[in-house]
């Protein structure tokens, strides 16, 4: 009897757990009614977990740069992918694809903590950054290459005849 409800004990415990790690790898933050396009220059990358950030600046048509800041894979997510720490850089011109939070109004921005890994970045490196947030999808590299960013299985920055195990 005292087997029986450890075990049940441990899948309770399980289940419990699986909901609130659904509920961070998900878009349920962001509105996936539509895509937002980004293009401009790197800023500055950080490859730290969850999710790695770029930080990207746009030049408007009124000629006002905006700052966006672009979640995308953790570091070890990445490297799977091939996108090795030389792949992007400040200066790099990327375009980015994905979708902006639900409750961002025009112009609104949030400020996003970072804590540089290396002891010798931390006297050079702000700890803070603010931008609008977008889950990156797709990103289109600066050699022009398209690159999965994060696949939660939305695809409104693919083409409409791109497939994969999330297509139905």
């Amino acid at each position: 009897m005292n087997k029986r409800m450890v075990l049940c004990a441990a899948i309770a415990a399980v289940l419990a757990s699986a909901g609130s790690l659904v509920a961070h790898h998900s878009l349920a933050r962001y509105d996936t009614t539509k895509a937002v396009r980004v293009k401009g220059a790197i800023v500055r990358i950080e490859r730290i977990n969850p999710h790695s950030i770029l930080f990207v600046d746009e030049v408007g048509e009124d000629g006002q740069i905006q700052r966006w800041a672009v979640e995308g894979p953790a570091p070890v997510q990445l490297e799977r992918r091939g996108i090795n720490k030389d792949a992007l850089k400040a200066g790099d011109f990327i375009e980015a694809c994905g979708y902006i939070l639900k409750d961002e109004g025009a112009g609104s921005h949030r400020t996003i903590n970072i804590e540089p890994l290396s002891e010798s970045l931390k006297v050079t490196t702000p700890k803070t950054m603010t931008g609008r947030v977008m889950d990156g999808e797709l990103l289109t590299m600066p050699n022009g290459q398209q690159q999965i960013w994060s696949d939660y299985g939305n695809h409104k920055c693919f083409a409409s005849d791109y497939r994969d195990f999330h297509s139905k």
